[in-house]
């Protein structure tokens, strides 16, 4: 990876870097009724017989919140968070005066990947959930984006999905396809070629977000709630170097690949030993250039999750690190609204907030770059 300096750009007093908001998720419960209802007859009377077989294998261990959300995001007049979009815009879009932000549903990730249910009530699940969300949540303001919801492990189902949306009348509404990282092969492999050279037909990117019904760890589930959320970037290496090494991004140079709620400081220390892994050994796959050129260039990352230390000091390192690498335009800001973990822009380490220059690209610039959305002129984080 090459090096990179950042310069902070003087800004004028009263200015404000615009935020879009990478990962914001709607309610987490598959069985909404507004959903269930686009289902076609013969799915929805399929469900009064066997019901919603959305669990994951051997069962899940309790989380310490309902759907792992805020206490105050249950919206006023009841129901899951994330179910009302009026409400997750007063205490989101508004409050923040973001530009926009991508919704990423994660709650149907077992039905979307095929698990226990039959392949074409997977995909008629999927166009549900996707019309849904344009009958509900693009109506309420025109600041929210989606992901398209894909039958990912159907690929035939999953292309006529994104092309449906994408021809569709709510297209330019739809900026991403959404899938689990721990899909049933390697993403690189050619069961996936069809999506991935859909996507970038369209120019939409593959995002990969934490949580599935598959499996959470390489060795079976977490015990504890936190075990888990500390084993997010487990998920993370067989994404990437499958589409390194299987040569996904020779054969779909326009690919661009989002990591969702997945971290980014690891990144850095994975690119430098899948290089000295090909270095060490390049005859066994065929690639044009070296692997972290290829992280370098075609994959982006949200910041939620940040990473923490008791020493806002090393925030600053692991950051520099990462943009000296060559990356400095690809974090983008995530809240991960409504979950407990939520981040605000004053979430950042001061010395972050205080580079305009860096600040304005992860609060929105690298987003808008990647997604195409505008920055609305004279909203987000007030400076100067």
């Amino acid at each position: 990876m090459t090096l990179e300096a950042t310069v902070e750009a003087p800004v004028r007093a009263g200015a404000k870097l615009g935020i879009i908001d990478a990962d914001v998720h709607p309610s987490m419960n598959p069985a909404i009724p507004g959903v269930l209802r686009h289902l076609p007859q013969r799915w929805q009377d399929y469900l009064v017989h066997t019901g919603l077989r959305a669990g994951a294998p051997g069962g899940d261990r309790p989380r310490h919140r309902e759907f792992a959300s805020r206490w105050d995001a249950v919206p006023p007049g009841g129901g899951a968070p994330g179910i009302d979009p009026a409400f997750a815009r007063e205490q989101l879009l508004d409050p923040y005066d973001m530009s926009a932000a991508v919704l990423n549903d994660i709650g149907g990730f077992p039905l979307s990947g095929g698990m226990r249910v039959p392949a074409e009530f997977c995909a008629a699940f999927c166009t549900a959930l996707n019309t849904y969300r344009e009958e509900v949540w693009f109506a309420d303001d025109p600041r929210w984006y989606g992901s398209i919801n894909l039958p990912y492990e159907i690929p035939d189902l999953a292309v006529e999905e994104i092309v449906r949306r994408k021809e569709g009348p709510a297209g330019d509404r739809w900026v991403q396809v959404m899938l689990a990282p721990d899909n049933e092969r390697g993403i690189g492999h050619r069961k996936y070629w069809p999506v991935l050279e859909a996507c970038e037909h369209y120019g939409l990117p593959v995002g990969f977000h934490v949580l599935s019904g598959r499996r959470i760890t390489p060795s079976g589930p977490a015990n504890f709630y936190f075990e888990e959320h500390c084993d997010f970037a487990g998920l993370n290496f067989p994404v990437i170097a499958s589409l390194v090494f299987e040569g996904t991004f020779d054969r779909f140079p326009g690919l661009k690949v989002a990591m969702v709620e997945l971290g980014w400081s690891w990144v850095v220390p994975l690119a430098w030993r899948m290089d000295h892994a090909h270095r060490m050994m390049p005859r066994e796959v065929s690639l044009q250039r070296k692997p972290s050129e290829y992280i370098r260039d075609h994959l982006w990352f949200t910041t939620q999750p940040m990473e923490e230390p008791e020493n806002p000091r090393w925030f600053d390192d692991v950051l520099t690190l990462f943009e000296s690498s060559g990356m400095a335009d690809k974090l983008m800001f995530s809240s991960d609204y409504p979950h407990w973990d939520f981040d605000e822009p004053e979430s950042f380490p001061l010395s972050v907030r205080r580079d305009h220059d860096r600040f304005g690209r992860i609060l929105g610039g690298n987003a808008s770059a990647l997604y195409g959305l505008p920055l609305l002129p004279g909203t987000g984080y007030p400076v100067g």
